[in-house]
């Protein structure tokens, strides 16, 4: 436990702290974004339109920090030996990998409270303890697939490559997905597609839970097909490149 303790004060510093990447594209773009589209860009919103987009930022700042952020630790340690420094210490890699999601976890406690007190305090968005519990709880939970695809990326190896489809796959299902605008605005052949994006069914059930609706069943449908989709993937990648992931 003590060794646990110390590699996650370590780790707090090299991914939280020492991170400026995380501060501008995980809590300060989602933030700006939002304050946008609430305060400038949308006019005559309908009711709701705040705490709805609220809940997207929400999911978004997960989303980049998932594929971008996740991606590129597992990615860089990997090439820079620090998991083969970890397997000649004390600790295990399994140590490692928890270490690894609960500060990723942290991190994304950071972002949703980062964006949640943006609406609280600029647009005045009403949040009672309920509403919280589901940012701070919930919506982590059902953004778990988001940190699949993170670690899916981090195999590709080449750092450059990592980026760069981080990036691509982050703004496709932002974009495509509903999150930066609603699907009702996009063709229909977008809409089809972004309602079948993983990005659609976790902002949708996230936003359910925040406004106490019943959670619609295609969504949850949709969501656990992804689930298994990518935990079978993974399975199969981790299985091919003979590590653990």
């Amino acid at each position: 436990m003590k060794n646990f303790a110390y590699q996650l004060k370590i780790n707090l510093k090299r991914f939280l702290l020492r991170n400026p990447f995380f501060f501008i594209f995980t809590i300060s773009f989602p933030a700006i974004f939002y304050l946008i589209y609430t305060k400038v860009a949308i006019s005559n919103a309908p009711a709701g339109w705040n705490k709805r987009f609220l809940v997207s930022m929400i999911v978004y700042g997960i989303l980049v920090n998932s594929l971008t952020t996740l991606s590129r630790i597992l990615s860089s340690d990997d090439k820079n030996g620090f998991k083969l420094l970890v397997k000649l210490s004390p600790a295990s890699l399994t140590s490692y990998y928890a270490n690894i999601f609960v500060v990723f976890e942290i991190m994304n406690l950071v972002a949703i409270s980062a964006v949640a007190l943006v609406g609280v305090f600029v647009n005045k968005v009403n949040l009672s303890f309920e509403n919280w519990l589901v940012l701070l709880v919930a919506v982590p939970v059902l953004c778990i697939p988001f940190a699949l695809i993170g670690v899916l990326i981090s195999f590709v190896g080449d750092e450059n490559a990592v980026g760069a489809l981080a990036n691509l796959l982050m703004f496709a299902i932002a974009i495509l997905s509903g999150l930066w605008w609603p699907l009702s605005i996009m063709p229909d052949y977008l809409q089809k597609l972004g309602k079948i994006m993983l990005g659609h069914p976790v902002s949708e059930l996230s936003l359910n839970l925040l406004l106490k609706q019943n959670l619609a069943t295609s969504q949850l449908q949709t969501l656990f097909i992804w689930l298994i989709v990518l935990v079978l993937i993974l399975g199969l990648v981790i299985k091919t490149k003979g590590r653990k992931a």
